[in-house]
Protein backbone atom coordinates (compact mmCIF):
# COMPACT_ATOMS: atom_id res chain seq x y z
CA UNK A 1 0.00 0.00 0.00
CA UNK A 2 1.70 3.33 -1.02
CA UNK A 3 2.33 5.48 1.84
CA UNK A 4 -0.12 8.47 0.40
CA UNK A 5 -3.09 6.54 0.94
CA UNK A 6 -2.54 5.45 5.02
CA UNK A 7 -4.67 7.63 7.35
CA UNK A 8 -2.48 8.79 10.22
CA UNK A 9 -3.87 7.99 13.60
CA UNK A 10 -4.83 10.95 15.08
CA UNK A 11 -5.78 11.57 18.83
CA UNK A 12 -8.76 13.51 18.10
CA UNK A 13 -10.17 11.19 15.28
CA UNK A 14 -12.71 12.56 12.73
CA UNK A 15 -14.63 9.24 12.49
CA UNK A 16 -17.86 9.32 14.11
CA UNK A 17 -19.00 7.94 17.32
CA UNK A 18 -22.58 5.87 16.64
CA UNK A 19 -21.99 2.65 16.92
CA UNK A 20 -19.19 0.44 19.01
CA UNK A 21 -17.01 -0.04 15.48
CA UNK A 22 -16.82 3.59 15.52
CA UNK A 23 -15.82 4.05 19.41
CA UNK A 24 -12.88 0.80 18.54
CA UNK A 25 -11.55 2.72 15.91
CA UNK A 26 -12.26 6.64 17.78
CA UNK A 27 -9.96 4.77 20.59
CA UNK A 28 -7.36 2.70 18.33
CA UNK A 29 -6.53 6.35 17.05
CA UNK A 30 -6.03 8.30 19.68
CA UNK A 31 -3.91 5.16 21.52
CA UNK A 32 -1.61 4.99 18.35
CA UNK A 33 -1.56 8.85 18.03
CA UNK A 34 -0.47 9.07 22.07
CA UNK A 35 2.18 6.51 20.66
CA UNK A 36 3.68 8.58 18.05
CA UNK A 37 3.32 12.13 19.87
CA UNK A 38 5.19 10.70 23.22
CA UNK A 39 8.31 9.60 22.47
CA UNK A 40 9.19 7.76 25.44
CA UNK A 41 5.72 5.58 25.85
CA UNK A 42 6.43 4.58 21.61
CA UNK A 43 9.65 3.22 22.43
CA UNK A 44 8.78 1.97 25.62
CA UNK A 45 6.26 -0.26 23.63
CA UNK A 46 7.96 -0.95 20.74
CA UNK A 47 11.03 -1.89 22.41
CA UNK A 48 9.74 -4.70 23.52
CA UNK A 49 9.32 -6.14 20.17
CA UNK A 50 12.86 -5.69 19.63
CA UNK A 51 12.01 -2.44 17.19
CA UNK A 52 15.29 -0.43 17.07
CA UNK A 53 15.20 2.91 18.68
CA UNK A 54 13.29 5.94 16.23
CA UNK A 55 10.89 8.16 15.47
CA UNK A 56 7.58 5.68 15.31
CA UNK A 57 4.67 6.26 12.70
CA UNK A 58 1.04 5.52 13.21
CA UNK A 59 -1.76 4.73 11.06
CA UNK A 60 -5.66 2.93 11.11
CA UNK A 61 -6.72 0.59 9.54
CA UNK A 62 -4.14 0.50 6.56
CA UNK A 63 -5.34 -2.21 4.23
CA UNK A 64 -2.76 -5.27 2.57
CA UNK A 65 -2.11 -8.59 0.83
CA UNK A 66 -1.16 -11.68 1.66
CA UNK A 67 -0.86 -14.26 -0.83
CA UNK A 68 -4.67 -13.63 -2.19
CA UNK A 69 -6.08 -12.54 1.28
CA UNK A 70 -7.00 -8.89 1.83
CA UNK A 71 -6.70 -8.10 5.86
CA UNK A 72 -7.54 -4.49 7.62
CA UNK A 73 -5.49 -4.58 10.66
CA UNK A 74 -7.03 -1.97 12.97
CA UNK A 75 -3.29 -0.34 13.57
CA UNK A 76 -0.24 0.16 11.77
CA UNK A 77 2.85 1.00 13.52
CA UNK A 78 6.35 1.96 11.92
CA UNK A 79 9.64 2.29 13.22
CA UNK A 80 12.54 3.66 11.29
CA UNK A 81 15.98 4.21 13.19
CA UNK A 82 19.36 3.83 10.90
CA UNK A 83 19.10 1.71 8.44
CA UNK A 84 16.48 -0.83 9.94
CA UNK A 85 12.84 -0.12 9.07
CA UNK A 86 10.30 -2.15 11.19
CA UNK A 87 6.66 -2.22 10.35
CA UNK A 88 4.01 -3.90 12.83
CA UNK A 89 0.16 -4.39 11.98
CA UNK A 90 -2.23 -5.27 14.81
CA UNK A 91 -5.94 -5.34 16.09
CA UNK A 92 -7.68 -4.10 19.11
CA UNK A 93 -9.81 -7.67 20.06
CA UNK A 94 -7.69 -10.88 20.23
CA UNK A 95 -10.98 -12.72 18.16
CA UNK A 96 -9.77 -10.69 14.98
CA UNK A 97 -6.22 -12.52 14.80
Amino acid sequence: MSEDTRLAARLIPTSGINGAEEQERRATSALLAVMSAVREFGRAFTQRFGAPAGPVQTFIEVPFKLGDRKFFPDGLIRVVGGPAEVDGAGGSEDRRW
